[in-house]
């Protein structure tokens, strides 16, 4: 049992998936909670889930693409709270953004922007607003940032995507080494393929959800507890001394890059995860 009284979290792209697994299981295990993402709708459904756990829950409803807005959400946020103990920088994506997927060759500076800007620019400066308000608290704190498998192998046709996932690991583990002075903690998640409404296409029949889950050493998809118990053992007290870590939660496999290169050559990115 983790204990996360009196801890105050804010979640990026917590209206769903993994965002909203990882809130409500902070909210489980006592802490209050802001969660930031582009859909009101959805962030109100998660925040009276949290709510009825005995917690409080912020909405934030932004384009967490828009550095500006995170910065100042991340400030807004800490003060609704009464401060700021955790940040997960779940929100991300741009796979099909245009000119930012397929082969290189293809892609365009337009793309890159996009892609960089959701997934490097956005969360770096949102981390950096939240760890001035944590050193001035003078209590510590952590940042998780939700990386991706594609960011620590190989991504082929994913290229700009696994880039910017890889940019995030090699400044989680800066984070830790500039921040360690103050307590403050970084470490990142790498998901494979986890069950979500993005990956639902890809799992909606008994024989696609054979057929990705025999890429996997244990037999199986991810479920987004998977990684909310990873995060909440991640940003807990008991893994006090963990940081600079990015931690794969791929169940066993180290090439789900190969996974989507192999299935996206018969099966498409469907629409569901399409931008």
């Amino acid at each position: 049992m983790f204990s996360y009284e009196g801890k105050k979290a804010i979640v990026t792209g917590g209206g769903r998936g993994i965002g909203r697994g990882i809130a409500l299981a902070f909210a489980r295990q006592g802490a209050d909670v802001a969660l930031a993402a582009r859909s009101k709708q959805e962030l109100d459904g998660v925040a009276q889930d949290v709510e009825k756990l005995g917690r409080r829950a912020f909405t934030f409803p932004i384009d967490i693409s828009d550095t500006a807005a995170a910065q100042a959400m991340v400030d807004q946020a800490a003060k609704v709270l009464g401060g700021v103990d955790i940040l997960v920088n779940n929100a991300g994506g741009g796979l099909d953004a245009p000119g930012a997927g397929g082969e290189l060759v293809d892609t365009t500076p337009e793309g890159f922007d996009y892609v960089f800007g959701l997934n490097v620019r956005s969360p770096l400066y949102a981390t950096t607003t939240a760890a001035r308000h944590m050193i001035a608290q003078g209590r510590g704190g952590a940042v998780l940032n939700i990386v991706s498998i594609d960011g620590v192998f190989p991504a082929p046709t994913e290229a700009l995507y696994g880039a910017a996932k890889a940019a995030m690991v090699n400044l989680t583990q800066c984070l830790a080494y500039e921040l360690g002075r103050h307590r403050i903690r970084a470490n990142a998640i790498a998901p494979g393929v986890i069950e979500t409404q993005l990956t639902a296409e890809w799992l909606k029949t008994p024989e696609m959800r054979q057929d990705r889950s025999s890429f996997y050493p244990l037999g199986r998809v991810g479920k987004v507890e998977d990684i909310a118990s990873a995060a909440v053992y991640l940003c807990s007290e008991e893994a006090g001394w963990v940081s600079g870590v990015t931690l794969l939660v791929t169940g066993g496999s180290l090439a789900t890059s190969d996974v989507f290169r192999i299935t996206r050559k018969h099966n498409p990115v469907p629409d569901s995860m399409r931008i």
